[in-house]
């Protein structure tokens, strides 16, 4: 009975893991640093992204995001949703621009 447990708790936190969240935006500004994030102003409000432990691949692809740009964004957070007015991005995945629609 306890090992059939632990394969229910390891599957529902592989199936967790699987999914990302995407938004896609236009950037209103270039991106701006603070001591432990980047911030995006972008048509859907301001992003804040945890940059602590980013690579250096993310910190470069936020760093190319230029005001005009489309851009996808994913995160391995569940959801991006606004609280207080700032869509909050604690688990970064990647930013790539985009055709604008």
């Amino acid at each position: 009975m306890k090992f059939l447990n632990l394969l229910t708790v390891i599957s529902i936190l592989s199936m967790s893991s699987a999914y990302a969240a995407t938004l896609n935006v236009k950037v209103k500004k270039n991106t701006q640093w603070g001591e432990e994030s980047a911030q995006l102003a972008t048509d859907k409000g301001l992003i804040s992204i945890y940059a602590l432990e980013l690579t250096k691949k993310q910190a470069n692809d936020l760093n190319t995001l230029k005001k005009g740009n489309c851009v996808q964004i994913k995160a391995k957070d569940q959801t991006l949703e606004k609280s207080e007015g700032v869509i909050t991005i604690m688990e970064f995945e990647s930013a790539k621009t985009v055709k604008c629609k």
